[in-house]
């Protein structure tokens, strides 16, 4: 074999070694938790429809501003 494809086997197996994942029935630590998606109320999901909905009817209003300074 060519020595620079021995070469990347070598760094290779280091990697494996160096990154091996953990097996799935050790325990995780508290830093080591997947991170989970909290449910979210009603009025948080209300309050970003409203934001949304507000930044919705600023942009047609400025753009209904553009067209009205180009056309008149």
């Amino acid at each position: 074999m060519n020595s620079l494809v021995l070469r990347k086997i070598a760094f290779a197996r280091d990697l494996t070694e160096k990154y091996a994942v953990a097996p799935g029935s050790r325990r995780l630590s508290p830093q080591q938790k997947p991170a989970r998606l909290r449910r979210k109320g009603p009025v948080l999901w209300t309050a970003l429809a409203l934001l949304v909905l507000t930044a919705d009817f600023l942009v047609a209003y400025l753009a209904w501003l553009a067209v009205d300074f180009v056309m008149g």
